[in-house]
């Protein structure tokens, strides 16, 4: 593996890639969030593939897509804003940016739609590449009802939103593709908003995370006098994440099936892991071994729709080490399974002192007679 700096020093803009002024005068929001080609370049050389196309879901100005140009790499925008949208298209046009190889949409890439219309025009996609907009921008033109993110008043609806177009995101990547995406920290009102934080967090859900870089963009006049207590924000980072599986710990895996089996839990095994589990038993079908190489992505459980053995599994997890969530909101022990079964399931995650990651994710069956099935099926091979 190649090792790199974990920062990036920005000092100016190339006056061939910068926007053009006509534009930003044109624009409503006075173009002040329109990022740097230069910041997009370096990541570009290093994640894009041979072959492979880059999208930008929040294409603003097309700087990704003027910055892909520059390298020969084809890449599409997505833009929420149609006149934004217009606005790029122009200015790729004037870079002289094969408008085939660098279509920019108008529409959210969190909609099926707009994903459809993606593949349509470009792909196979293999690197998501991107700055987010940022919150506390409500005083800027743009309507929160029609997906404008600047729209949004309040940090936990946009953050939600943000949310849902990285889904799409990771819909639209192929297998191993990377998605980077620059976020700052803010200071809105006096007080610190962990925006990058946040981010990084929402990518995790999804992506496995893999890296980030520290963007820093150096400005005239000198740093702030000592104990100001505040900084300039001249900085932000390059959160780098990947569609990959988890690669959970298989031992572990096993140690912890083992472990709920010694300690009475009534539940089955399901999914890839119940395959590579006979595998390792000797027993199952003759495909079961395939699994065996691919890295295990998670452990999938189901357990018998009872208050009191779900609240005494949770409060086991926890113990061990586990965090506990479901739909991305923590859930505490105990709790009644009926809650639990409208929620589907939820997650159990442990990383250790040695970075091995295990992740559990447990249905509730809906009856009694359902798990007595599951379990009979032979899913269950300890």
């Amino acid at each position: 593996m190649t090792i790199v700096t974990s920062w990036l020093r920005l000092t100016e803009e190339a006056a061939d890639t910068t926007l053009p002024a006509d534009l930003r005068a044109r624009d409503s929001f006075a173009a002040r969030d329109c990022g740097w080609v230069e910041q997009m370049v370096p990541f570009i050389g290093s994640h894009a593939t041979p072959g492979g196309w880059i999208v930008d879901p929040f294409c603003g100005f097309g700087t990704t897509l003027v910055a892909a140009a520059q390298c020969g790499a084809p890449a599409l925008g997505v833009e929420v804003d149609p006149e934004r949208a217009a606005f790029a298209r122009e200015r790729l046009a004037r870079a002289g940016a094969a408008a085939g190889r660098h279509p920019v949409l108008a529409g959210d890439l969190s909609t099926a739609a707009t994903q459809a219309a993606a593949r349509d025009a470009g792909g196979p996609f293999t690197l998501c590449l991107t700055s987010v907009p940022y919150f506390g921008c409500d005083e800027l033109p743009g309507k929160a009802a029609d997906g404008q993110l600047y729209g949004v008043a309040h940090y936990a609806p946009y953050l939600e939103r943000m949310r849902n177009v990285f889904a799409g995101v990771h819909a639209l990547l192929e297998p191993g593709g990377w998605c980077i995406a620059m976020a700052q920290n803010l200071r809105l009102g006096g007080r610190f908003v962990p925006l990058a934080w946040d981010v990084a967090r929402l990518l995790g859900e999804r992506f496995v995370l893999h890296e980030e870089r520290v963007l820093i963009y150096e400005r005239a006049g000198g740093p702030a006098p000592h104990g100001d207590g505040a900084t300039d924000r001249t900085h932000e980072y390059a959160l780098v994440c990947r569609k990959a599986p988890l690669a959970s710990d298989a031992d572990a895996a096993r140690a912890l099936v083992a472990a709920l089996t010694r300690d009475g839990f009534a539940f089955a095994v399901i999914g890839g892991f119940a395959r590579r589990f006979a595998a390792k038993a000797g027993h199952g079908d003759g495909d079961a071994d395939d699994d065996t190489d691919t890295p295990l992505n998670d452990v999938d459980l189901v357990v018998p729709p009872d208050d009191a053995g779900v609240s005494r599994l949770l409060q086991w997890l926890e113990a061990d080490g586990f965090s506990l969530e479901s739909w991305n909101a923590r859930i505490t022990p105990p709790v009644a399974a009926a809650a639990l079964r409208y929620r589907h399931y939820f997650r159990a995650r442990r990383i250790d002192a040695r970075g091995r990651l295990l992740q559990v994710d447990v249905t509730v069956a809906d009856s009694q007679e359902g798990y007595a099935a599951c379990a009979a099926a032979g899913a269950n091979d300890r």
